[in-house]
């Protein structure tokens, strides 16, 4: 499996080179836009192949700009990528016009660019320039991996804060889990997330902080002056770094949880229908939770997953609320509106979200052979004292269980 990860460094530019780099971005800009106006067939057609582009553009760009060799090459790839997502955009039949670039950046790779502990040397219009990394511990940590290869970067001037940045794309292979044990995951507004082993992450915090940030958003709504609309955009963006910081400790807890369970797989619900799902409650938990959290969660998941070898997969996570997940019997009835199962069919009362996040996770390991993803094997359910599979076999994480057919009962698994 492989791993990609873009660190953000800051960059310690020296005074006196700071125009080069300013100028460097200002003619790389101009040379993908020149690719794209000039990047055409015979027949005017755009060019989505950089081996047909570079005869048609790349001598022409050593004489209208200052950029080296290897950045001219950089843009009209660039160039490329863009008219090739504009062409798939046409062929789906969606309008768009044709892409232009005026990204403040340039794109290097290791022809045009050297990294080293704590610096590196980027060309530029005139000669290369070396530059001084500000980093913390964060970007230090895969900076000093070896195990990643550094591969590549983009350099982004920030206008307002007038600081260039380096982001670095670094890359390592790391084997994939194996064993098909499945680790199955809940998401819901009052429990953020509910595992298949018993864990709650609670939403407790998270909506508190959302209401606290409504309530701040209306009084400032309703004064309506000037100060108060500036307020409003600095209170977005805390409040979205508030959301995010609960979403990435939650994700990062949920796939230590699933490494420590030894899960090859995590079992998400897919979100299509999301919104549908929220409109069963009131309208303060649907506005503290919107469903672009629901989906920044589970991409969190799975970017750290990978990390781990782990793979996540979406189920259809169609009535998994309303099921039972010890005998399979499905009604509405079964959870009432405090979140609380009881099976109408054979008694078993369990926590709502718990027992919708081992339906979560049976789902996966149910599904037929040809549409089982890699790995998984026969696949086992991870709970919090063991293991099951779809035909009630439980094994204890320690040993195998003398009572395993009856506890395998007890989770929502029979024999046959």
């Amino acid at each position: 499996m492989e791993v990609q990860r873009t660190v953000r460094v800051k960059l310690d530019v020296p005074d006196e080179r700071r125009d080069h780099l300013h100028q460097t971005v200002e003619q790389f800009n101009t040379a993908v836009n020149y690719s794209i106006e000039n990047g055409r067939t015979d027949d005017g057609y755009l060019i989505t192949a950089k081996t047909n582009i570079h005869d048609e553009v790349y001598y022409d760009l050593r004489e209208v700009t200052d950029l080296p060799a290897n950045l001219c090459v950089r843009a009209y790839s660039k160039a490329v990528e863009m008219m090739q997502s504009t062409v798939a955009d046409w062929k789906d039949g969606n309008s768009r016009p044709v892409p232009t670039f005026d990204q403040p950046t340039v794109v290097y790779d290791k022809r045009t660019l050297t990294i080293n502990d704590r610096s590196a040397t980027l060309s530029t219009v005139e000669s290369r320039v070396e530059v001084g990394f500000d980093i913390g511990e964060h970007q230090a940590d895969y900076l000093d991996d070896t195990d990643y290869e550094k591969r590549m970067g983009t350099l982004h001037y920030d206008e307002q804060e007038d600081d260039f940045y380096l982001h670095i794309v670094v890359q390592k292979e790391v084997e994939e889990h194996e064993g098909g044990r499945v680790l199955g995951v809940d998401l819901n507004l009052k429990n953020v997330a509910v595992t298949s082993t018993g864990s709650f992450y609670d939403g407790g915090e998270l909506l508190w902080g959302q209401n606290h940030y409504f309530r701040v958003r209306r009084s400032l709504q309703d004064k309506g002056t000037r100060s108060a609309k500036q307020a409003l955009a600095r209170l977005s963006g805390r409040e979205n770094r508030f959301v995010l910081d609960r979403l990435h400790t939650i994700s990062r807890r949920i796939v230590e949880e699933a490494h420590n369970y030894d899960c090859s797989h995590i079992a998400v619900e897919k979100l299509t229908h999301i919104r549908e799902r929220m409109d069963a409650y009131d309208d303060q938990l649907k506005r503290q939770m919107h469903q672009w959290a629901f989906r920044e969660l589970q991409e969190m998941i799975r970017w750290k997953a990978t990390e781990y070898g782990i793979r996540v997969e979406s189920v259809n996570p169609a009535f998994s609320s309303q099921t039972c997940s010890k005998c399979g019997y499905q009604s509405s009835t079964n959870r009432d509106s405090d979140g609380w199962f009881e099976c109408n069919e054979c008694g078993y009362e369990v926590d709502g979200d718990y027992n919708a996040s081992k339906n979560i996770g049976k789902r996966l390991v149910s599904l037929p052979e040809g549409k089982r993803p890699s790995g998984l094997g026969d696949g086992h359910l991870a709970l919090k004292s063991g293991t099951v599979t779809l035909n009630g076999d439980y094994t204890a994480y320690d040993n195998l269980s003398a009572e395993g057919e009856s506890h395998a009962q007890a989770h929502g698994f029979s024999r046959g």
